[in-house]
């Protein structure tokens, strides 16, 4: 639950509140190692922060009050949090798109198992469905130019790194041959990482 901001200065990451025993989204100054602000403060869960595009925002997965939620607010902590959307189905904020318009995020569900979703945060905030099969399709991350979508699948068997073209045209790409996960694109687009599963 480490993310680096866009200009690589700080880093948002989640701690743990030893009162509550639930964890919190802080921010970390790199260059002022022992500097930190605390983002939330509910008593919920809140994990996987993730920077807006231009480094202004922070959005989250939170747990409160029996339902699941995704937050944002300003990176300097300042000012309230902003409610994006809430599902009664567990989720993960996975994603924010490179021009700020779209956040793709995982969602559970018993019948479909785990299905990637895109939440417009322009209109009327309708999700949208981008990928549901019979098997588990999550972790899926926007391409720096926001024309791709790379994701693990366990289709065949077991996790797999796959790509897709965002808005989604049906093409599917496999990029990992003997399992794969924990993916994240270059900067410029053109090369994936992921970690090896055997």
């Amino acid at each position: 639950n480490i993310q680096l901001s866009p200009d690589g200065r700080r880093v948002a990451l989640v701690q743990r509140d030893p009162h509550t025993s639930t964890n919190d989204i802080f921010v970390m100054d790199l260059a002022r190692s022992n500097a930190s602000t605390r983002i939330t403060f509910d008593p919920g869960e809140d994990r996987f922060p993730t920077w807006s595009p231009d480094g202004s925002h922070i959005a989250w997965t939170a747990h409160r009050n029996g339902a699941y939620q995704i937050y944002q607010k300003l990176a300097s902590g300042a000012g309230p949090e902003e409610l994006l959307f809430t599902s009664e189905l567990p989720i993960i904020f996975c994603s924010w798109s490179p021009d700020g318009r779209f956040i793709l995020y995982d969602q559970r569900d018993p019948k479909t198992l785990s299905d990637m979703w895109v939440l417009p945060l322009q209109g009327d905030r309708k999700p949208s469905l981008f990928l549901q099969t019979p098997f588990n399709e999550h972790f899926g991350y926007f391409s720096p130019d926001g024309r791709w979508i790379v994701y693990q699948s366990d289709d065949s068997g077991k996790d797999e790194v796959y790509v897709r073209t965002f808005p989604d045209t049906g093409g599917k790409w496999q990029v990992s041959k003997n399992g794969g996960s924990s993916t994240a694109w270059r900067s410029d687009g053109k090369e994936l990482f992921y970690s090896l599963q055997y």
